[in-house]
């Protein structure tokens, strides 16, 4: 019986790769595979392993924003890549999952390889393959089949008891390790209105996981600066058209959200009585530090250019008409971290150049009201 069901597998594989030739897949990008449409999707090639730590260090090497020593701790969290030491994984583990990532993060390798993560439907579909099962190999149970079920006592979240990708068989798609190792981040926003946080979806359980948890319709759920050592991901990418929304921007306004929640949360304990009146400029000065890196006197430098910009546009404007109010000067901060993150070598006057003529493109294009005290 056993025969009859590989002799079956094998045929189906074999059917769906000659189906996938004659579609015109033939080109199937490196390192990925194409998971034909149905169940309401398009066609999608999807990463056939789990992205490495080998792989997330040539991320690092090109891309100095999101190393240890410089990435944000407000879009990585406290256990970014814990486990590693002056941008270099642990030895030995280099075809292992990366671990500790923030959907932030994993986003940002995503696109600088010119994919995206998936979304929640397309992670399924790929997961559970031609078969339709609970498991991507079927109803068996997953015993020498995933790796789960390693947490003890004594187990580190630093440097997690992950295995090598590729470990395990593959489903019938060619995917491996789409159940345990890593739990892998998805695109899904949970609730673009949840009052307690951004989060962002997960799928296929990880190490950390008992059998029971494991199967392929469980959803689990964390929040996107969290990067905690059961955290990895896989990206795909369109077989047609174009991936989701730029990270850059995306960060910068949440980041705003952030930093304007945290005002809000001051004032609103200085009215309480929570807190003395005097600590509210210390509490906003925590605030901005913790969001932006920037000690929150440099914003007296965005407000400085700003008015620069506005004066030189309207020689009759005097600079103290140019009022700003402080939830204006967090969008100037939004503008400014698109253009930090985007030109985050080079230095701080290049970057305030750069902020200027962003200000100037802005306006022009009427983001920006022309009394300063509106964005549009």
């Amino acid at each position: 019986m056993k025969t009859l069901k590989k002799i079956y597998l094998t045929m189906t594989i074999f059917l769906f790769t000659i189906t996938n030739f004659n579609l015109g897949y033939a080109e199937v990008p490196d390192g990925m595979v194409l998971v034909p449409a149905g169940d309401g999707l398009e066609a999608f090639y999807m990463d056939k392993y789990e992205v490495t730590n080998r792989q997330f260090k040539a991320f690092l090497d090109a891309n100095p924003l999101w190393q240890q020593d410089k990435a944000l701790i407000s879009l990585v969290g406290d256990s970014y890549l814990s486990g590693w030491k002056n941008n270099m994984y642990p030895k030995g583990r280099a075809d292992h999952p990366v671990c500790g990532m923030s959907w932030f993060a994993a986003k940002a390798y995503a696109e600088w390889v010119g994919k995206d993560l998936p979304t929640q439907a397309q992670w399924e579909r790929a997961a559970r393959g031609l078969i339709k099962k609970k498991y991507p190999w079927g109803n068996d149970d997953p015993k020498n089949r995933a790796n789960f079920g390693r947490y003890t006592e004594r187990v580190s979240f630093r440097i997690p008891p992950t295995k090598k990708v590729g470990s395990y068989q593959p489903n019938d798609f060619g995917l491996y390790d789409m159940i345990g190792n890593v739990d892998e981040w998805c695109l899904d926003r949970l609730d673009a209105n949840d009052i307690h946080g951004r989060y962002h979806r997960t799928r296929g359980g990880s190490w950390f996981e008992e059998a029971d948890e494991l199967d392929i319709a469980t959803v689990s759920q964390h929040p996107a600066a969290d990067g905690i050592g059961t955290l990895g991901f896989r990206c795909v990418s369109k077989v047609n058209g174009e991936n989701s929304v730029n990270l850059v921007s995306d960060m910068s306004y949440w980041l705003y959200e952030q930093i304007l929640g945290g005002y809000d949360s001051a004032i609103y304990s200085v009215s309480k009585g929570f807190k003395p009146k005097r600590e509210l400029e210390y509490a906003f000065d925590d605030t901005v530090k913790y969001y932006t890196g920037q000690n929150r006197s440099f914003e007296h430098e965005l407000i400085r250019v700003y008015r620069e910009v506005k004066t030189e546009q309207f020689p009759d404007v005097q600079t103290e008409d140019i009022r700003i109010d402080r939830e204006f000067t967090l969008l100037l901060w939004v503008i400014y971290l698109e253009v930090h993150f985007e030109h985050f070598e080079k230095s701080e006057h290049d970057q305030l150049q750069l902020f200027k003529k962003s200000i100037i493109e802005k306006s022009k294009e009427g983001l920006i009201a022309e009394d300063g005290n509106n964005w549009q």
